[in-house]
């Protein structure tokens, strides 16, 4: 019932005792049938069409005033609503007012597919509205935009049904730009290049989008080229080339070339870029082509390719080796990836079938975005369109071309304003580019030739075989039907009838054929044979590689498989299905010779593509074709559309109508084409007429002359949009077609087009060759724009899709396995003996529910690629015997038998590929089934060969690349469903084949003095000084309170005393008090070694003067304390403990005599230096034996994080650096003395087969059996607050070892956590580290990846800047020449390891080694700076000659990492194409950047980009000895000897 209310609007507060966080207040008394959960609307009297929907989230008592209703004053403002003014509050049926898709837009967070998942099932059954921010375990969306019945609304209810699509505006973007010829030629209207069309057009409107909507992407910026040259063999190019040079299937030599402008680069203003695009565009083409022709070798002429010729999929396989990382090296503040190519064409590629096949594969699995768009016109035919390479063109009778259009790729076409300008001015604007021969031929009229007829043709040509190829092409290009014959013969009536003999004889007998879309003709049927594959999956063959979906073997051929339609096959079994098959002639695998009547005797191999008119051309529905096809809005009719595509229409259909158009709606016209009469698509019926467009209000902007529309998304569509004839709205055509408001809405209701539209039974099971959603048909008069909304906010692939194999194909075309996961049996040892005080229950966690393992299940597969199948659950009972009676699986029939079970409480189905898995749920058992192609696709690679220039580099470095597509099936899902159910603490432990995300950091100290001045503007970087021992000692306090922060150790100022030697300025000076007390009490009592131990412990235990204790907490024992304060404590208080090692020493005296024990209760636990919890053991507690504490507990280990300190005993002034024998590691402190220090031996720990794994009966402790020198694990509680509505954990690996010289890693693993949860632990890690004295930045986890590694960035490697260690050279005497080879290389190491920390570097770790460092692992040679911006790696080896590794898909290169970044350095020295350079022992550092330290985490301890470029450039002045600053180094090096 109807209420009128009178409106009032507050303030919103998030207090929560406050009734005002509510967006609707209501007095129940008013509204008598609201109850909590209802939806009311709200809504004017005098103003019906802005109408409100809220849900009503409480009935508050304190809200007492009648007949007002109370909206927040945001929510009032967006939907027009005045206060005080009446309104008619309505309850509503929520299903009535249910939503089709919700849009969701968020920014610097990640999700990931499955919190996508979990969000959605919070927000079910709830009301939402534009701009509405919606929370859900800290995740963090708001409401972009909605549609209801093919319209966008302003509000609504999410149900089950509705699809909700993710959007970010923090994304990984990466564009590149492809430098073909064309865009050194003029566009259409010759009056911009196109990459000045490219540039200050395009790109230059999506930075002001980006900009607009408050974007903030990940961007690389890449331009990329093929240079072809003009060459007749290999032997023509000069040797250093040879490696690089690729001869493709014409044999022409190539070259391909990447230039990366920016990478991973956040910027608010890209002007600086576009400069800086704009020079590199004007001097690209002269740099590439001359790019060898240097210092006199002889280069064969080289010149830029054709954008059809170009580099396109190489391009589109480079960013997906980078997306396929997507767990490594995961950013919280990124989601979403997406691959933008601007290319001067049409769309149009020749392409390598292979390749193409493996990057449609791993496009689509990977879930990335992938955007062409087009500088050039539109062209007449379907684009994007790839024209497949004849590689046998030359050994086969086949001519023509073959051609695939790929559904995978989202295209756009730019509209320059310039253009728009011209069509509004009515000039004509050809859509197709005429050949350069067309051209020459204008130019030389003479030389034309004519091709007309003679009256006097001689006699042999009349004779000639005539071929009525309109009648051919008819049979090309028509689908296939049945014959009325049931077993009909391969004679069509074309053969049938007589064939003219004569030109002559045609002429008579034959007139030009008018040829319709719509017409039919007969197709020829081939008796059956033997029985095929099901249609839903392609078998593979050695032969050919073919793609799995399409009717055409260019993207997949199946036979169409139908019933007879006659009344014997009413009742037929599925034997009686006749194929059809279509023959091929015309364009592609058509006989050669003079003979043309062998033509039509050619054998029949592939059904061609006609891109003229896909829209003829349907096939089967799969998987892969409806990946994406809920991410799409749908028309009135329930077709998915893309609303940058436009069609028009003639809305009365006559012609004499366009001549009465005024001149302004004739110039509104050349936005699309000429008009014409519009002929039927038809795909089944046309007799169906279009009806009118309803009179619903609707909200739509768009371009409408007066008897002509534009329409937007499905050609099915009737529905006109709002006229306008503005000069504005066209604009917003070429620049704004789905952004926003001014987005084009296919706001039609109910029209309907009889013969454009398919209906719901066929939709299902056909779909059209073109678009990405496989139901929006293509016609010549589509214009298409560009998707903004998709450039600007990408979308995240969805979680559901509508597609399941039918019966027949999962009898024939799958294997199915099984396995059950009975969450009781696999945690027993859990229920047999549940823990019984609050320390167990902390070290013992609770199992999951089967309940809640069920959902995580379906989540991890989500997070894996996986999409939900809807509407699954009705369609699908009838089909639960197939596994268990069908014969095909008799073993499986019989498990399932010999299992009581009832009715499955839940089941869902879900997909991804070829690949269906089948969770159900019944009573406390979880069965999954898994559906497995029978045939498997073969594994697909193609290596690649480049050159590519990164940012700061000198010049292009060769490398080569892999691709290869993913197999899925090898996924081992029965173990991580193991590691789910047991929470990561049995046998199941993390495994790199599971692909778990990993984020790594690097805990730096901050507060340099010399960062500053080079901030300030300091000429020279290389002023960093090396710490004194009491700023080592400060670092090593402040390391101390940071774990603590870890291990959630929570301390006051009475527990934490400071420490003489600290001086920090984070621990409070001891007040005058204080001091008083310890002065006294040490005059009182002098405490000494010679005391027996049990004074000594007397004395720690003293509340004033004693070792402070850390308070009691879950998980640790009373009297507890941190090794570290206890030495400190004993070098204060013990006048014999002098440093660090008496300290120590003492320490295990009492632990010896069991006065002190470890907290784990581990006897054998000797005492560790550093951050190690021990407890002061009362003597109740105290054991009779040396076997182990009071209670031993082997879990320890797996919840608190412990660290050796390594100590500070000497100040570096000390030592004589040039004459010293200790390696750079030993002088910095850095040395890890096994013998004596190794934590695993003082921790009682069996380095061997048997550990502390084995003490916990039936199960390992994996946090000891992964454990090793350098690194240990740790579980990391992640959901401190109880946010998440699952449970939720990760573990962490951390340096065993920490050193103030040293940087500290902690890199956090996990499967089962929320990115938003986890991102805001992180964060408050952060800021506890800077109150520490450290900054705690991310990192990569290989910074010195190289291009050529399987799963690195093809396009990023790291810079080498050489020594010039020649000029330090005296009398023509190398330096250390006296030295032999061992030495003198150690000798220079050190050297180079002064160098690289005067400019700030510091190692990344200890050294496990009193070995000099060049002979360690690569993590122990590598440098980070303290402000965590770049990073260095030495390498003093001499260098290989520069050999491309060369890499067969079945044998792979077997040398080290270090080897291959020797051939890394020598191919960038060989850059110069100088062989003297190859042969000169370099020596030097490689730099690389941290890309992923972004402006969140800078600070200005961090410095900025202008900062690090500085540090960049003064280092390679200094290498390069610029005025002889390396040699003034060098002499003070010598004189520290002195």
């Amino acid at each position: 019932m109807a209420k009128t209310l009178n409106l009032r609007v507050h303030k919103r507060s998030y207090s929560e005792n406050s009734n005002l966080n509510e967006e609707i207040l209501i007095n129940q008394k008013d509204v008598s049938d609201v109850v909590v959960g209802d939806v009311v609307e709200i809504y004017h009297i005098e103003d019906e069409e802005s109408r409100l929907l809220l849900q009503v989230a409480s009935l508050s008592d304190e809200f007492q005033q009648k007949g007002i209703v109370s909206i927040e004053q945001s929510i009032a403002t967006t939907f027009q609503l005045r206060a005080y003014k009446d309104v008619i509050v309505k309850k509503v049926d929520p299903k009535s007012v249910s939503l089709d898709l919700v849009e969701m837009l968020f920014k610097d967070q990640y999700f990931s597919r499955s919190d996508f998942w979990r969000l959605r099932n919070g927000i079910i059954d709830s009301c939402v509205y534009l701009n509405k921010k919606i929370e859900h375990a800290e995740m963090r969306p708001q409401v972009m935009e909605m549609w209801s019945r093919g319209e966008r609304v302003m509000c609504g209810t999410i149900t089950e049904e509705t699809r909700i699509v993710y959007r970010s505006s923090t994304a990984v973007v990466q564009i590149f730009i492809q430098m073909s010829s064309e865009m050194w030629d003029f566009d259409i209207l010759g009056e911009d290049l196109y990459f000045e069309k490219a540039l200050n057009g395009f790109l230059t409107d999506l930075f002001a989008k980006w900009k607009e909507q408050n974007c903030l992407h990940d961007v690389t910026i890449v331009l990329f080229s093929r240079t072809f040259y003009k060459a007749q063999s290999l032997e023509d190019f000069p040797d250093y080339m040879r490696d690089c040079i690729v001869c493709d299937y014409k044999g022409r030599y190539y070259q391909d070339f990447y230039r990366i402008v920016v990478q991973n680069e956040r910027y608010d203003d890209w002007t600086t870029t576009m400069m800086l695009l704009r020079k590199l565009c004007n001097t690209y083409k002269d740099k590439i082509l001359n790019y060898h022709r240097q210092r006199g070798h002889k280069v064969p002429v080289a010149y830029n390719s054709r954008a059809a010729q170009g580099n396109f999929l190489e391009t589109l396989n480079m960013s997906l080796n980078l997306f396929e990382g997507y767990y490594i090296d995961r950013n919280f503040d990124r989601t979403g990836k997406v691959a933008v190519v601007i290319t001067p064409g049409a769309g149009v590629f020749e392409v390598d079938r292979e390749l193409a096949n493996i990057t449609k594969q791993r496009t689509i699995d990977c879930g990335v975005g992938s955007d062409l768009v087009c500088m050039g016109e539109q062209p007449l035919h379907a684009a994007p369109l790839f024209k497949f390479h004849n590689k046998h063109a030359k050994n086969s009778l086949e001519v023509g071309d073959d051609y695939n259009i790929p559904h995978w790729m989202n295209h756009s076409f730019y509209i320059s304003k310039s253009q728009i300008k011209a069509r509004l001015q009515g000039s004509f604007i050809p859509r197709i580019k005429p050949p350069p021969e067309f051209f020459e031929a204008q130019r030389r009229p003479g030389d034309r030739k004519l091709i007309a007829h003679s009256p006097n043709q001689s006699e042999d040509e009349d004779n000639f075989p005539f071929v009525d190829y309109d009648e051919y092409d008819a049979q090309i290009w028509k689908l296939p039907t049945p014959n009325s014959t049931r077993f009909g013969s391969l004679k069509s009536p074309y053969h049938a009838r007589r064939e003219p003999q004569t030109l002559a004889e045609a002429k008579q007998i034959k007139k030009p054929r008018k040829r319709n879309v719509s017409d039919e003709y007969s197709s020829f049927v081939i008796e059956k044979g033997e029985r095929r594959g099901s249609p839903a999956i392609n078998i593979p063959t050695l032969a050919r590689s073919s793609s799995t979906e399409d009717v055409s073997s260019s993207v997949g051929c199946y036979p169409i498989v139908k019933k007879i339609s006659s009344k014997e096959s009413n009742n037929s079994s599925e034997t009686e299905e006749t194929y059809f098959s279509r023959r091929i002639v015309g364009s592609a695998e058509s006989p050669v010779g003079y003979s043309r009547r062998h033509i039509h005797q050619a054998k029949s191999r592939r059904a061609l593509i006609n891109p003229f008119a896909p829209s003829r051309m349907q096939f089967k529905m799969t998987s892969n074709r409806r990946r994406w096809v809920h991410a799409f809005p749908t028309d009135p009719q329930g077709a998915a559309v893309q609303t940058h595509h436009f069609h028009v229409y003639n809305k009365k259909g006559s012609s004499a109508l366009l001549e009465k158009l005024s001149r302004e709606s004739a110039k509104m016209s050349q936005l699309s084409m000429d008009m014409k009469k519009q002929p039927s698509f038809t795909v089944q019926d046309s007799s169906e007429k279009c009806s009118e467009p309803s009179s619903l209000n609707r909200a739509a902007s768009g371009l409408v002359t007066e008897e002509k529309e534009f329409y937007v998304g499905s050609v099915d569509s009737c529905k006109s949009i709002s006229p306008t004839s503005s000069l504005q709205n066209l604009e917003r055509f070429g620049h704004s077609s789905s952004l926003g408001s001014t987005n084009y809405s296919s706001t039609m209701d109910g029209g309907l087009q009889g013969g454009r539209v398919l209906r719901h039974k066929t939709r299902e099971n056909r779909s059209y060759l073109w678009g990405p959603t496989g139901e929006q048909e293509w016609s010549p008069d589509m214009t298409t724009g560009v998707d903004w909304k998709s450039l600007t906010m990408p979308a995240s692939l969805p979680i559901t899709t509508d597609y399941f194999p039918d019966k027949r194909s999962l009898e024939n075309d799958y294997t199915v396995s099984q396995y059950t996961l009975i969450p009781e049996d696999v945690n027993s040892e859990y229920y047999s003996s549940p823990p019984v005080s609050e320390d167990d229950r902390f070290y013992r966690r609770k199992p999951l529910l089967v309940t809640e393992l069920f959902r995580e299940l379906i989540s991890q597969r989500l997070a894996q690629g996986f999409q939900i199948i809807t509407k699954m659950k009705a369609t699908m009972r009838s089909q639960e015997t197939l596994v268990g009676s069908s014969p095909q699986y008799p073993l499986t029939s019989s498990l399932i038998r010999a299992r009581p079970r009832s009715g499955p409480q839940e089941e869902i189905y879900l997909s991804i590929g070829l690949i269906f898995h089948k969770l159900t749920l019944s009573g406390q058992t979880i069965q999954v089934t898994q559906y497995r192609p029978r045939h498997e696709q073969r594994q697909l690679k193609y290596l690649y060969r480049y050159r590519f220039q990164v940012p700061d580099s000198l010049g292009y470095d060769i490398s080569t690349s892999e691709f290869r597509n993913e197999k899925l099936e090898n996924y081992n899902w029965n173990y991580l469903d193991q590691y789910i159910c047991t929470r990561g603490e049995g046998d199941y432990g993390l495994l790199d084949p599971l692909k778990y995300w990993r984020a790594r950091f690097f805990l730096l100290p901050c507060n340099n003095p010399a960062t500053k001045k080079i901030i300030e503007g300091n000429d020279r970087c290389d002023i960093y000084k090396t710490k004194s021992k009491q700023e080592l000692q400060q670092l090593i306090s402040g390391f101390v309170r940071f774990l603590e922060t870890l291990n959630k150790i929570r301390r006051t100022a009475q527990t934490r005393r400071p420490k003489q030697h600290s001086g920090d300025n984070v621990s409070t000076t001891p007040s005058t008090d204080q001091q008083t007390a310890q002065t006294s009490q040490k005059e009182a009592v002098v405490l000494s070694t010679s005391m027996p131990s049990s004074k000594l412990v007397e004395a720690m235990r003293d509340p004033q003067t004693g070792l402070p204790m850390i308070p009691k907490q879950t998980g640790l024992p009373e009297n507890c304390f941190i090794a570290e304060e206890a030495v400190d404590w004993c070098i204060q208080n013990i006048q014999e403990v002098k440093d660090v090692g008496a300290g120590i020493h003492l320490m295990q005296r009492l632990q010896d005599e069991h006065y002190v024990c470890h907290s784990s209760g581990n006897a054998h636990h000797k005492f560790i230096h550093g951050f190690y919890l021990y407890n002061i053991v009362s003597p109740k507690d105290k054991p009779k034996s040396d076997m182990y504490g009071p209670v031993y507990n082997y879990l320890f280990q797996n919840e608190w994080c412990e660290v050796s300190i390594l100590p500070v005993e000497r100040e570096r002034s000390e030592i004589a650096l040039f004459t010293t024998d200790e390696s750079p590691c030993q002088v910095s402190e850095l040395w890890v003395d096994q013998s004596c220090n190794d934590w695993r031996t003082l921790s009682g720990i069996d380095s061997g087969a048997q550990g502390w794994g084995q003490l916990a009966g039936s199960r390992v402790n994996l946090c000891a059996i992964k454990a090793t020198l350098t690194h240990k694990y740790v579980h990391v509680e992640v959901d401190v607050n109880n946010r998440s509505d699952r449970p939720e954990w990760a573990s962490a690996r951390y340096h065993a070892y920490y050193s103030p010289n040293a940087a500290f890693e902690l890199q956090i693993q996990w499967m089962v956590a929320t990115g938003s949860i986890l991102g805001d632990l992180v964060t408050t890690w952060g800021r506890k580290a800077q109150a520490c004295g450290f900054h705690l930045l991310p990192v990569p986890g290989d910074p010195f990846a190289l291009p050529s590694a399987p799963d690195s960035d093809p396009l990023r490697g790291p810079i080498f800047v050489p020594l010039d260690i020649a000029s330090l050279s005296q009398g023509g005497k190398a330096i250390f020449h006296e030295l032999d080879s061992d030495a003198k290389s150690k000798k220079l190491f050190h050297f180079q390891d002064e160098i690289i920390k005067r400019y700030g570097f510091m190692p990344i770790n200890v050294c496990v080694s009193p070995t000099h460092r060049h002979d360690q692992t690569d993590d122990q040679q590598q440098y980070i700076h303290c402000t965590g911006g770049m990073f260095s790696l030495i390498e003093s080896s001499h260098l290989v000659s520069p050999k491309v590794v060369k890499t067969t898909p079945s044998r792979f290169s077997k040398k080290s990492a270090g080897e291959l970044r020797k051939d890394y350095i020598a191919r960038q020295n060989s850059n110069t194409s100088s062989s003297d350079v190859v042969t000169k022992n370099k020596t030097g550092f490689l730099w690389s950047w941290n890309f992923m330290s972004s402006k969140r985490w800078r600070s200005p301890n961090t410095g900025d980009e202008s900062f690090q470029d500085k540090m960049l450039a003064d280092f390679r002045q200094f290498c390069a000895n610029e005025n002889n600053r390396l040699t003034e180094f060098w002499n003070d090096f010598k004189m520290s000897a002195l």
